[in-house]
């Protein structure tokens, strides 16, 4: 997982609230939604989904409500609540739904990448402490969003294997998943 920057929000967003009464997110038409995902796409790192952090365009993303939009109204609108994932439908924010947890890591107030590790034989992302709060968080985490669908722990196991393989100037160009490759670097 990957921490979000938030950058201020956009113009074009504060003033359509400003201009439409804003009821439910039908309420937000499909030209502000996109300028919205682009101006969300440019603020995460290399345009990766903060969850699952693999590379994402406006073709294969969705605006996703850190808070689920039904649980908490008051977030509806809240910029800092407004990330763009990708649209797998086994992981990420298709898996999440409306599941709501206030141990949930949320990317944006929180560096995830201080509550994980990965298990270089099997591509898992696992939690750093073996109990506690930041073993709980990391835990509901890694639960709501599926982050250990095959899959997606086959593409680690992959890279993981060609990172130990490589030698350190061809390293610098393996960068698939920014997290996985600053955690090996530290071990390795």
């Amino acid at each position: 997982m990957l921490k979000v920057n938030k950058r201020t929000e956009p113009i074009e967003f504060t003033e359509y609230k400003r201009k439409n009464k804003i009821i439910n997110w039908d309420s937000y038409n499909y030209e502000i939604k996109e300028k919205l995902r682009k101006n969300l796409l440019e603020e995460q790192e290399e345009s990766r989904c903060p969850y699952c952090e693999i590379k994402i365009s406006l073709e294969n993303s969705h605006i996703e409500h850190i808070k689920p939009k039904d649980k908490f109204p008051a977030h509806l609108s809240d910029y800092r609540n407004l990330i763009s994932c990708c649209n797998d439908n086994k992981r990420c924010g298709a898996s999440k739904e409306n599941k709501w947890n206030d141990l949930f890591i949320n990317p944006v107030l929180e560096n995830p990448e201080e509550y994980f590790k990965y298990d270089i034989k099997t591509g898992k992302i696992l939690p750093t402490d073996n109990s506690g709060a930041k073993y709980d968080k990391a835990n509901i985490t890694i639960e709501f969003l599926n982050l250990n669908e095959s899959r997606i722990c086959d593409a680690r196991k992959n890279y993981i294997i060609q990172f130990l393989k490589a030698d350190l100037s061809i390293r610098n160009y393996l960068n698939y998943y920014p997290s996985l490759k600053r955690y090996l670097e530290k071990i390795s």
